[in-house]
């Protein structure tokens, strides 16, 4: 508890650094840990919700589909990370969602067996047991993931927003891709590209429509990278995103 509230504190001595230059377009682009953040002793729920609310946003981006972003807590609870719905429904019309998660069900709600009959989730559960295609995991991937997983254990808004993680998961996406090249598990390396794809096109849409406004965007830490890279290189200096500041020793 004592970690957790100097870490709070700490996001608070940042607040003089964000403040707003007139006319500039300003993101804080934020790594979210999903399931993980709930028990974590050094990001949990409310320091993320702090570090939100620390940047005085206009806007709130979240990993939801815009169609589903009004929809009732029930459906979003069944379907999204917690939270997502909670930042939803905090900065309620000034949320807004980017996530793409296919095409079959774009503007309509996600079916009730969506999650169990979806292709790429079939052909993971089907990877998870061939045993023949598993033998063939590179070696360096273990390595990697380990790494990963180490962070997300000791993760603080700074550690998980310096640009380290992104670096494994760029890694990762690269030796999977060539182990997956060939067979038919291709698909769902298919899958989380466009779906990557899809969030960048629609942050960078609202961005467009939004200019000269301090918008925080909220996803889960595998999909931050690419996202920052797309901005960039869509806008490249027109936009600031600014640094999570490290916290004070």
């Amino acid at each position: 508890m004592y970690t957790k509230r100097i870490l709070v504190l700490s996001i608070s001595l940042f607040l003089p650094l964000y403040c707003k230059a007139a006319g500039n377009t300003e993101l804080f682009v934020i790594s979210a840990l999903h399931g993980a953040h709930k028990d974590h002793p050094t990001y949990d729920y409310q320091t993320l919700y702090s570090l939100v609310d620390s940047f005085e946003p206009d806007y709130v981006g979240v990993e939801i589909r815009q169609e589903d972003i009004k929809a009732k807590k029930q459906y979003l609870q069944k379907n999204y990370p917690k939270e997502m719905v909670e930042l939803a429904n905090r900065y309620k019309s000034r949320a807004f969602g980017f996530d793409w998660l296919g095409d079959g069900i774009e503007g309509v709600e996600i079916p009730d067996n969506y999650w169990s009959d979806l292709e790429v989730k079939k052909l993971a559960k089907e990877m998870s047991q061939d045993n023949h295609f598993l033998s063939k995991e590179p070696k360096e991937l273990g390595v990697q993931r380990e790494l990963q997983s180490k962070i997300i254990e000791q993760a603080t808004p700074y550690s998980l927003n310096n640009g380290e993680y992104g670096k494994i998961c760029r890694e990762i996406d690269k030796l999977e891709e060539v182990w997956f090249r060939g067979s038919k598990y291709a698909e769902i390396i298919d899958f989380n590209k466009k779906r990557d794809e899809r969030i960048g096109d629609s942050i960078i849409k609202f961005i467009e429509q939004h200019k000269g406004k301090r918008i925080v965007l909220v996803m889960g830490a595998d999909h931050r990278t690419f996202a920052v890279e797309h901005i960039k290189e869509y806008f490249e200096s027109d936009v600031q995103i600014l640094p999570i500041g490290k916290p004070a020793d």
